[in-house]
């Protein structure tokens, strides 16, 4: 016949047989350095070296710093398209409503509608200069999209180069 196991024998085999397992995880995991990627696609190729891992991190923070004054000054177009777009439609009632026999009335109606005509030449060169930024901005954005994105680096490098080595 066999003995019964006591209770403290049992827990000190599971407590065993847990700590072995978690050796054996974080070795296994110690192992197998973690991996990461630019995008959002099924990483792919070869790994990135540490000196390509750290042109593509540039390129993406010139990328983001790019999107980010283009977000604020598209922002900005609107809102004076929009500003451009509320004044033609005050001057549209005001030019109903005008006394054209008062002449102070009718200089200060010519004087709101210069400034509104100048608002709108404003807007129209601004305009131009934008779309030549945003097309200016495509190379840079295809060179990181064929040789960062989707691309496969090891965590550690970045870690390293984000410390500075």
């Amino acid at each position: 016949m066999t003995q019964p196991t006591s209770p403290r024998r049992v827990s000190n085999l599971l407590l065993a047989g847990v700590l072995f397992a978690t050796a054996v995880s974080v070795t296994h995991a110690a192992d197998k350095p973690k991996e990461s990627s630019f995008g959002k696609g099924k990483a792919t190729g070869a790994f990135l070296t540490r000196d390509q891992l750290r042109v593509c991190m540039a390129q993406q923070a010139r990328l983001a710093q790019q999107d980010e004054a283009m977000l604020k000054e598209q922002g900005d177009l609107a809102a004076l398209k929009a500003e451009i777009v509320r004044g033609g439609n005050e001057l549209k009632e005001q030019l109903a409503a005008l006394d054209r026999t008062n002449q102070e009335a009718v200089n200060a109606y010519n004087e709101r509608s210069t400034a509104r005509d100048k608002s709108i030449d404003d807007y129209e060169a601004r305009v131009p200069k934008f779309n030549s930024r945003v097309e200016a901005a495509k190379p840079e954005r295809e060179a990181f999209a064929a040789g960062c994105e989707n691309r496969r680096f090891f965590e550690e490098d970045e870690i390293a180069i984000r410390k500075g080595k």
